[in-house]
């Protein structure tokens, strides 16, 4: 029986750099699966293709009978909830579908990102996040509230909170050095440019016009192993639709 692993993500140019990683490790533990990717963006299905809809009508085509879906998003979000809904139209083609779930999901998740968070930093280090105004919001608030008493900080792009509401934090507690880093999986425009663009409106160049000394880090989340870990694991438990 043929057997595909899909690799669900919202977008990104340099896809295959990206993913490589991460695909070595699945093959590992999944080598009698083969690997393909989509996007959920239109933006970069339209430049660059990878459609769920193109991908799986040409795993259908090909006589692949068994597929397992890894959305590769931080929560259970719009895009995920997107996916999930693609997905589901196709659940009667195909002998076998599951789907896997995002990074922040299970207690076991929060408790491995919490350890790899303090692995690599103990203090004065300010993830950024993406963040959502959907029902999902949960997942960040209780991955924050791990940190609330430490010099462990966390600010989203799109929702609350914001640099602006964390710099308050910083200067209450008189830090004015800190290490930047993204919670993000891909590197691409947030990182780029969002975080640690010559833009005025920046991550780092918010708070350096708060005299804040910054320091960048900007390694993105699938580039370490404790994190392909998580998805691994994942994959392992991922349950039949």
């Amino acid at each position: 029986m043929k057997k595909a692993i899909l690799l669900i993500c919202f977008g990104n140019k340099n896809i295959n750099i990206q993913l490589d990683k991460l695909e070595k490790n699945i093959k590992i533990e999944f080598y009698e699966y083969d690997i393909y990717k989509c996007f959920t963006s239109d933006f970069f299905i339209k430049k660059y293709g990878y459609s769920i809809k193109e991908v799986l009508n040409n795993i259908f085509n090909i006589g692949y009978e068994e597929i397992i879906f890894q959305p590769l998003f931080t929560i259970d979000g719009k895009e995920y909830e997107k996916a999930i809904f693609y997905i589901n139209k196709w659940k009667e083609k195909f002998k076998t579908i599951k789907v896997s779930r995002p990074l922040l999901y299970s207690e076991e998740d929060f408790k491995m990102l919490y350890n790899f968070i303090k692995k690599y930093y103990t203090t004065n280090v300010l993830y950024i996040c993406h963040g959502t105004d959907n029902k999902s919001s949960y997942n960040y608030k209780k991955l924050f509230d791990m940190f609330k008493n430490e010099s462990i900080f966390f600010a989203n792009l799109e929702s609350k909170p914001y640099i602006e509401n964390i710099i308050k934090d910083l200067k209450n507690k008189k830090i004015t050095s800190i290490c930047i880093k993204p919670f993000l999986l891909f590197n691409g425009k947030h990182i780029e440019q969002d975080i640690a663009g010559n833009n005025y409106n920046s991550v780092k160049n918010i708070l350096l016009k708060n005299n804040i000394e910054v320091k960048l880090d900007l390694k993105p989340l699938l580039q370490y192993d404790e994190v392909i870990k998580i998805f691994i694991n994942h994959l392992m438990e991922s349950n039949i639709i």
